[in-house]
């Protein structure tokens, strides 16, 4: 008789729940959600409930639930990835350190088109793309990578990100080459959903114009 596998690991909310409806520890709790494997059953859940208080699904609610609607209906309705299971029963755990961000997939099945303002409240589910030290999570500013647009020239997700307002301070004075590097800024001429973008300072992405992210590899560079 072969033997039982064993349980799934706890997530990491259900390791220290307090710190996801503690202020405090926003940052911590941030992290977690995503790279989370079940974000959508929790978005689910959040709107099921009604939720007003803590982070659900990578979304603070701040006793506003209203408010938070838009961003959990985005993730909800995101295409599930293939690591997505129900959540394990809690069980006590004493690490608390955060597994590796997961690879980013993109969904298999064609997505309805977008406007960019859409698709940008979709990719960031309504927090900032930078995180800096500094950072307050938020969604407060839509921030252009391309200065030098012409006028008329159609938007598109891969032009923009989404920043709060300390995080867009923090860009808007750091030096062009920083920038570039970065991917926070744009050269004229070049193409802005192949220039190579830090994601949350986690990972290297490319925004992609149908709002979506494709992941390459660590070591990219914008040039």
């Amino acid at each position: 008789m072969s033997a039982s596998p064993p349980p799934p690991p706890p997530l990491a909310c259900q390791r220290d729940p307090e710190r996801w409806f503690d202020r405090r520890h926003r940052r911590d709790a941030l992290a977690g959600c995503l790279v989370c494997p079940v974000r959508r059953w929790c978005a689910r859940e959040a709107l099921a409930c009604n939720a007003s208080w803590g982070m659900w699904a990578g979304v603070w609610i701040d006793g506003r639930p209203r408010d938070a609607v838009p961003c959990l209906k985005a993730i909800a309705t995101e295409e599930s990835s293939p690591v997505e299971r129900h959540p394990p029963i809690a069980t006590i755990a004493t690490s608390h350190h955060l597994p590796p961000p997961a690879p980013l997939r993109r969904p298999s099945t064609v997505l309805p088109s977008r406007s960019a303002p859409a698709a940008l409240l979709a990719r960031s589910c309504g927090h900032c793309e930078v995180l800096t030290e500094s950072c307050r999570y938020g969604f407060d500013h839509v921030v252009s990578r391309c200065p030098t647009t012409l006028p008329g020239e159609s938007s598109s997700p891969a032009r923009v990100f989404a920043a709060c307002g300390a995080c867009a301070e923090i860009i808007a004075g750091l030096q062009p080459q920083l920038a570039t590097r970065s991917g926070y800024l744009v050269a004229a001429g070049r193409d802005p959903a192949s220039v190579p973008f830090f994601w949350r300072r986690s990972r290297w992405v490319l925004l992609d114009l149908d709002g979506w992210l494709t992941e390459i590899r660590a070591d990219a560079e914008s040039a």
